[in-house]
């Protein structure tokens, strides 16, 4: 059984039909919120695994986990059926992050991830946005912010293959890298 096959074709049905409803973005979100329910808690990978549980009560989980903001969508409500029916649960999340993965590419979405010492204002966020969408024109681009002490001062920012280190970590870390450099040549 190839996982990766098998996902795949789950979410491009999911998201031509919905695509047919207009409710893509709708699932997207609503798909987000699953995922990072299930990383959070981890109980409820074992919940929607285990064939004790009632399929009902699985689709209530699931459903409850996607309408963290807003009623779930009734097209993730109805395709979460289909995998439960089909005995699909051990791929859900593989499934929709293939889900994920389409739809980006469908809304020409780039991803990238931004580390900061401390929270960056809106305004400030906004800015980089902007400065960025200009390298990706026609695209839209979505930040995973992160706020991580440990860089003490300064950002990391990534996208695609793009890496920029502006930290002072990384800066304190190349300083070191030098002067070790430097002191073997002495030697």
């Amino acid at each position: 059984m190839d996982i990766g096959i098998i996902s795949r074709r789950y979410a491009t049905a999911l998201l031509e039909y919905a695509c047919e409803n207009h409710h893509e973005t709708d699932v997207y979100e609503q798909s987000q919120q699953v995922l990072s329910l299930y990383r959070q808690v981890p109980e409820m990978r074992y919940t929607i695994e285990n064939p004790v549980v009632a399929r009902k009560d699985k689709i209530s989980l699931l459903k409850n986990a996607a309408s963290a903001k807003r009623e779930a969508c009734a097209e993730l409500v109805r395709f979460f059926g289909i995998v439960l029916e089909n005995k699909r649960e051990k791929l859900l999340t593989f499934i929709l992050h293939s889900y994920l993965f389409l739809y980006r590419k469908k809304k020409k979405i780039r991803q990238g991830k931004l580390i900061t010492a401390v929270p960056l204002p809106q305004q400030t966020l906004e800015e980089l946005k902007q400065l960025i969408l200009q390298k990706y024109r026609g695209r839209t681009v979505e930040f995973d912010i992160k706020v991580d002490p440990q860089i003490i001062g300064g950002a990391i920012l990534g996208i695609g293959y793009w890496l920029i280190d502006a930290s002072i970590a990384g800066q304190l870390k190349s300083v070191k890298r030098q002067f070790i450099e430097k002191n073997r040549r002495i030697v």
